[in-house]
């Protein structure tokens, strides 16, 4: 999606880390939330209370994508269950939003933005 979207990241190598490192790759690291011990509740209460907004958040086995508007919380991402699947669904309900760590950020940061309208690579965090 964000390579669609213009943005210069290394796809192949981003989707080989785990979903903590994709996190910290698109956000800048004082603007991540790392929620523990499957509060996935809480972690809706949080992204919501934090306003409308594209949100990544890396998962224990996942990574996907919150989308808020008007206090409605979206959790998009590719289905590992349904065949080439993308979903949109209510997070709480959702099998794959179940984890016991959630990694969010906001994307489209000042930074993440810099990167786009310089047609500047944005470098893929290994460690």
């Amino acid at each position: 999606m964000l390579r669609d979207a213009g943005f210069k990241i290394e796809r192949a190598k981003l989707a080989q880390q785990p979903s903590e490192r994709i996190t910290t790759t698109l956000v800048p690291e004082d603007e991540i939330w790392r929620f523990r011990k499957g509060d996935e509740t809480g972690v809706v209460n949080a992204v919501r209370d934090k306003g409308d907004g594209l949100y990544v958040v890396g998962l224990d086995d996942h990574v996907g994508f919150l989308d808020v508007l008007d206090k409605e919380v979206r959790f998009c991402h590719a289905s590992y269950t349904h065949d080439a699947d993308v979903r949109c669904e209510d997070p709480l309900g959702s099998v794959p939003f179940e984890s016991d760590y959630h990694v969010v950020g906001r994307l489209f940061s000042g930074p993440m933005i810099d990167a786009w309208l310089s047609g500047t690579t944005i470098e893929t965090r290994t460690k």
